[in-house]
């Protein structure tokens, strides 16, 4: 460590900095690999960082599965996730328990004591931080990296912000945001007891925070007004898909559904709300398809066979890439889609619902509320029961004109308000401002 100091002095009086290559680090849970869903979000942005900014590198914290196929100029470096694979986790707790960061929390929050599960969460959270503090100082150093011309961005509001934040007591130059969505944000909703570690210490670090909803805005300066002016809101969008989806015409009303298969998500909620739909109009026949993956796929499956009435059949089909989904759209009909989340952030399964013209029905929570509105859908309550679940699909079944002008609703809501177009050549601009400020 010593003579990493000494290197990192000699680097400060500009011996070793590469002057003038503008520089993006975007961290990552493990996109460009194909083992999460990340690509769903970060895969078209991207193509829009990369427009702005001479060097893109991609930093996920876990490799594995494929890797997806990246514009030209656009970098991934592995040596993250070998850190975070290979460090014995005995000697990076050792560092964790005698270190400030674990102090000035406990003294902050003293209630942390009564409750293991979160100091357990508190002290994985240093962990992941240190070894990203360890981790950027070193690669600055060794990659001739100027830190004045490099933005390190975080997909997520998670440790890695932190430990960038503290690598800044060494590179005070160095530029930090990052995003904000749900788990990452919303701590009552995700965690017993509500609490996501060193999160004032950590806002006080960055440059901006970009939430992805107008709920998670207001959240944001409700709960840490003092920190208001680094928030910045930054929609997500969905591409053209360049056709709208038809409308059933063979007397079939079709539902579809797009999610992890996770608690927040209700998914077997949603599955019972169909099943009373169908009880309710049993000369009617319904057709629910769910694109998700998940540990209880199976489970679900055959919950939806036993407990569907005749006139009704579901199918959960599991999930490959956005291209399937989106070609599936455009092969087949779809009546309405169908989101009863807990929680959400700004969902992009609803964004390209309503790009290619679907009308929805979701729950009123997070960045749902924003996207769906009278214009193109039905809000219900946001812990619906299965009856009111059932009621609102049989709505949107009883009236026709409504169903076609909520589908002409949808396409508006998406041209105005999730252009990828649009928001992500705005953020792409917006990050190289401030990169160069």
């Amino acid at each position: 460590m010593n003579l990493l100091r000494v290197a990192i002095s000699f680097y400060r009086e500009g011996k070793f900095a590469e002057e003038g290559i503008l520089t993006l680090l975007l961290f990552t849970a493990s996109y460009p690999y194909d083992i999460g869903a990340e690509q769903t979000f970060i895969d078209l942005e991207v193509r829009y960082l990369r427009k702005k900014f001479q060097r893109v590198v991609l930093v996920p914290r876990k490799c594995g599965g494929n890797l997806l196929s990246l514009p030209d100029g656009v970098e991934v470096e592995t040596s993250y996730a070998t850190l975070f694979a290979g460090s014995p986790l005995f000697s990076m707790l050792s560092r964790v328990i005698f270190s400030s960061s674990l102090y000035q929390e406990i003294v902050s929050l003293p209630w942390l004591l009564l409750y293991p599960a979160a100091l357990r969460r508190l002290l994985a959270f240093l962990v992941g931080a240190f070894l990203t503090r360890n981790w950027i100082e070193k690669w600055i150093l060794y990659n001739q990296v100027d830190p004045a011309n490099c933005l390190c961005y975080t997909y997520w509001f998670d440790q890695a912000a932190y430990g960038l934040g503290l690598a800044k007591q060494t590179y005070p130059s160095l530029k930090l945001v990052s995003r904000v969505h749900g788990y990452d944000l919303y701590e009552e909703y995700y965690y017993h007891p509500p609490y996501w570690p060193r999160r004032r210490a950590t806002l006080s670090l960055l440059d901006r925070l970009f939430p992805d909803s107008q709920a998670g805005f207001h959240y944001l300066n409700s709960r840490y007004p003092e920190f208001s002016s680094i928030y910045e809101l930054a929609l997500l969008g969905v591409q053209d898909p360049g056709f709208q989806t038809r409308v059933s015409t063979d007397g079939i009303y079709r539902i579809v559904s797009c999610s992890m298969l996770e608690p927040v998500k209700r998914v077997e909620l949603l599955l019972e709300g169909i099943a009373n739909a169908a009880r309710g109009r049993p000369e009617q026949r319904f057709e629910w398809r769910h694109f998700g993956n998940g540990d209880r796929r199976l489970e679900l499956q055959n919950r939806a066979n036993e407990i569907f009435p005749p006139n009704a059949k579901g199918f959960l089909s599991g999930y490959s890439t956005k291209e399937d989904l989106m070609r599936f759209y455009e092969e087949n009909p779809v009546d309405v889609f169908v989101n009863v989340s807990a929680t959400e952030g700004t969902p992009v399964a609803v964004m390209e619902a309503i790009s290619c013209g679907i009308p929805v029905i979701a729950t009123a929570v997070g960045g749902n509320a924003e996207i769906v509105s009278e214009k193109n859908g039905l809000l219900i309550d946001a812990d619906p029961s299965a009856d009111q679940i059932g009621n609102t699909l049989l709505a949107f079944l009883d009236d026709h004109s409504l169903a076609l002008s909520k589908r002409q609703g949808s396409r508006k809501v998406w041209q105005e308000s999730y252009h990828a177009d649009v928001n992500f050549r705005a953020f792409a601009e917006r990050l190289k401002a401030i990169s160069e400020s």
